[in-house]
């Protein structure tokens, strides 16, 4: 999120003072206002020095938790309103609302608020405001469309009371009184406290849906001034790095280097742009039904030839593994294999070539890189490459009929676990498109979710799971996304691998001018 200050311009006037009293004494005038001028234009810059103006290219302000879909929208309601859990500036979940929380078996929850916490209006954030919070996010009466997160986080009853089959009072979560907050899940969880981050879950004040002309606050900022396209923020204590924060929502046209941070910089921003890790992987998938690609030699060769033409990440960095980078302990290096023997290995020949089918959604960069993919698999006498470019809802529909060969996929995630990207290969997974199947990883995906286990039996289960995947060529990998953010080069603060898409202004600072 880039802000760039807007320079001061001085427009110097030149006077031709002639010798006489008069005139002289006129130009001095001149002479006294220009250098007032100047001392409150210097005034001015320092004290815009201390605000942290950040922008985001979108229509208004988002304020409702509930209908906010994207990160960089997120930042504005994350200055003002606080959760259980917070992300520090390594991305990591750390305690905010939530001073302790306890679980014997990751299925029942209990957690313990700071009691000292204050809405803006005077009062205390209490259990009650979340249990109200949570329960109009899962009511079908708002039709959030982030409701369904609830029953991915394994709340109890959230998928009856989002699909209208309970009532919003059966939801898993109760005050026990003002400082205890029970949750309860379908069943165990043992990363359920990374997935407390998500903006979703911000409480507002007896879980009201927030208005502009009556927010009610909790988070490091209050608001002092606000209307659909700006608002104006005050720390709640000091010590800060910007007691002052601005937001904006901007359009196309707006002139930006009056900001500090903008969110989400259109592709013709190219000056002090920072690239973010995203929990975000993008690769192919084989279809382990078809009779060719079921061969792991033919497997092996596809990804071996993609790997080494290194075709251009353009959209993130270069990703080898099921996991993102930062999850990875060592990081996987492209494969020296020769193509040849394997494809002989499984019948493959100049009279009988691997005959493939290339599926993904037709627009943007996935034409692009599928385009790549097609042109260098071509090249080899081996093998013949027909394009399947099709429209979104064709994509979605032949992939749940598993009516592809080689297809276009990715995996994205709310937290920063490895969970999240095994899971899915799972024989028995309704994310498994692929038809991918092992009793081993089976067996060690049930473990890994349903036992409760050390951190260093957790470690071995990822790590064995991620060498059996590897092993089976389950993916042809290709990259991890970033995220990118227009940045002011004097703001600090910021960790580069972070990949929490969460910036929060109670972080920054800025860099101190030279004496």
């Amino acid at each position: 999120m880039l802000f760039l200050k807007q320079a001061a311009k001085f427009w110097r006037f030149f006077t031709i003072c002639v010798l006489s009293a008069g005139l002289l004494s006129a130009c001095d005038q001149q002479n006294s206002q220009t250098q007032a001028a100047k001392a409150t234009s210097t005034a001015s810059s320092l004290q815009d020095r201390n605000i942290l103006k950040r922008a985001v290219y979108a229509e208004r302000l988002r304020v409702d938790t509930h209908f906010i879909r994207t990160a960089d929208e997120a930042a504005f309601a994350r200055d003002i309103f606080a959760g259980l859990v917070e992300f520090n500036e390594k991305g990591q979940i750390v305690p905010v609302l939530a001073k302790d929380w306890f679980s014997e078996n990751n299925k029942d929850w209990l957690f313990i608020l700071d009691d000292s916490a204050k809405w803006s209006n005077g009062k205390s954030v209490t259990a009650d405001d979340f249990v109200a919070s949570w329960q109009r996010l899962a009511d079908p009466r708002n039709a959030s469309p982030l409701a369904p997160y609830l029953t991915y986080m394994g709340i109890e009853n959230a998928k009856e009371i989002v699909e209208g089959k309970k009532q919003v009072s059966e939801l898993g979560v109760k005050a026990l009184n003002s400082n205890s907050l029970q949750i309860k899940l379908s069943k165990p969880n043992a990363q359920l406290v990374k997935m407390l981050g998500h903006s979703a879950l911000l409480p507002t004040f007896k879980g009201d849906a927030p208005k502009l002309n009556s927010l009610v606050t909790s988070g490091a900022y209050r608001i002092t001034e606000i209307s659909d396209r700006s608002a104006k923020l005050q720390a709640v204590k000091n010590g800060l790095g910007f007691a002052t924060v601005e937001h904006y929502a901007i359009g196309d046209l707006q002139a930006i280097k009056q900001f500090d941070v903008i969110e989400n910089p259109l592709p013709s921003q190219q000056h002090n742009i920072w690239e973010f890790p995203r929990l975000c992987t993008y690769y192919y998938e084989f279809n382990f039904a078809d009779p060719q690609l079921k061969k792991k030699e033919v497997r092996q060769a596809l990804k071996a030839i993609v790997l080494s033409a290194r075709i251009p990440h353009l959209y993130g960095v270069a990703n080898f593994s099921v996991l993102p980078r930062n999850m990875q302990a060592s990081v996987t290096r492209q494969w020296a294999v020769v193509v040849e023997p394997l494809l002989a290995q499984a019948g493959i020949n100049v009279q009988n070539p691997l005959k493939l089918t290339l599926l993904y959604d037709d627009h943007g960069r996935h034409s692009v890189i599928a385009n790549q993919m097609i042109r260098t698999l071509g090249e080899s006498d081996l093998l013949q490459i027909q394009p399947q470019g099709v429209s979104w809802e064709q994509f979605l529909a032949l992939r749940e009929q598993k009516a592809f060969q080689l297809s276009r996929a990715g995996w994205c995630a709310e937290y920063a676990d490895p969970l999240p990207f095994l899971l899915h290969f799972h024989s028995q997974s309704p994310d498994n498109k692929s038809n991918y199947a092992n009793e081993i990883v089976d067996k060690q995906l049930e473990r890994l979710q349903n036992e409760k286990l050390s951190e260093e039996q957790r470690q071995q289960l990822i790590h064995s799971i991620v060498q059996q995947l590897e092993q089976d060529v389950a993916i042809l990998p290709m990259f991890q996304y970033h995220r990118k953010v227009a940045l002011d080069s004097t703001i600090l603060g910021i960790d580069l691998r972070n990949d929490s898409e969460v910036i929060y202004s109670k972080h920054l600072y800025r860099m101190k001018p030279k004496d």
